[in-house]
């Protein structure tokens, strides 16, 4: 049987759609010895892979990124990586790529981004990047150590995380959490002592007042933009994303401050990261980050999808740099 090349994205295609790799070697083939993929200019136009998960195919990105490739005429290979399994002695999917995108946390598309990475491909962010940030208590550890200013934290079973008398309300959040889900107000200790929590341990930080809004902060690179939203749990209540009278407002584009640029850039280089969100509350002594977050959906960002494809493009075609 012939082997089964992967699939690709043609820049024609008038819409976003999903190709699956299948990465089977064909029967009675010798596996080849692992050999780490050639760095080269090519005369044709890029090659890049994008590793995302299905539960993002619908967000603006890489939904966005993608189009901008394919209106550049780059050649796309799109690779969900919980939709197929892959034989790691056969390295066809990674065949002809420049650079791999990843958008998602699960373990398979940290793995196959290790994989990559491994095969000495260029990835944007890297695995190392990604995974310091998925574990949102050792995010919180490492914004610590570095003298970050940060909401005052805690982690352990919700029922030892503070005083039950407070008077500081927390808000509670899964350690693997993302987009929101799980986050819960306690407004004092008795709430904080009924409340029910699926895992064992959470994370906790003290409500910041910050008079209802909120600042996002968006970086590739080291170019940063900022866009203020009304605050999760603003003191009316908290505004639930999505549609009705509870939904978040539209996101309006501000300008950043030195402070906020020199922070934003600051947690770029505590994780590593090329892609990169931070959700942070304005307070008297200055901006206060109370998440990092790898490859957002640059949402209210200015021409954002063309932004990450000069940014991906100028990845695909410089040097690859040594990393630990």
């Amino acid at each position: 049987m012939p082997r089964r090349r992967p699939l690709e994205a043609r820049p024609v295609m008038p819409a976003f759609a999903l190709h699956v790799v299948r990465s089977a070697a064909p029967r009675g083939r010798r596996a080849s010895a692992p050999r780490r993929l050639p760095r080269q200019r090519r005369s044709h136009a890029p090659h890049v892979g994008v590793l995302v998960e299905r539960r993002y195919l619908a967000q603006a990105q890489p939904r966005g990124l993608v189009t901008a490739l394919q209106s550049r005429g780059c050649r796309l290979r799109i690779v969900d990586p919980q939709a197929s399994a892959f034989r790691l002695d056969d390295h066809a999917w990674l065949d002809g790529l420049d650079v791999v995108v990843a958008r998602g946390r699960s373990w398979e598309l940290l793995c196959l981004l290790a994989w990559a990475e491994a095969r000495g491909l260029r990835t944007i962010n890297r695995r190392a990047s990604i995974g310091a940030v998925h574990n949102k208590a050792e995010m919180a550890v490492a914004l610590e150590a570095a003298g970050v200013p940060m909401p005052r934290t805690f982690l352990g079973p919700p029922l030892r995380l503070a005083p039950r008398r407070r008077s500081v309300p927390l808000v509670l959040k899964p350690v693997f959490g993302d987009n929101g889900a799980g986050v819960r107000l306690l407004r004092n200790g008795v709430e904080l002592e009924r409340v029910t929590w699926p895992d064992t341990v959470a994370l906790a930080q003290e409500l910041v007042e910050s008079e209802g809004c909120e600042h996002k902060l968006y970086g590739i690179g080291d170019r940063v933009w900022a866009i203020e939203r009304r605050a999760l749990f603003a003191p009316e209540g908290p505004r639930r994303p999505g549609p009705g009278p509870d939904a978040v407002p539209r996101a309006e584009a501000i300008e950043a401050t030195p402070a906020e640029r020199a922070l934003a850039l600051r947690c770029r280089r505590i994780f590593g990261l090329d892609l990169y969100g931070l959700d942070c509350l304005p307070s008297a002594n200055g901006p206060v980050v109370v998440e990092v977050n790898d490859f957002p959906n640059y949402t209210a960002v200015p021409s954002a999808s063309e932004r990450l494809a000069d940014f991906v493009l100028e990845g695909a075609c410089s040097p690859l740099e040594q990393h630990p």
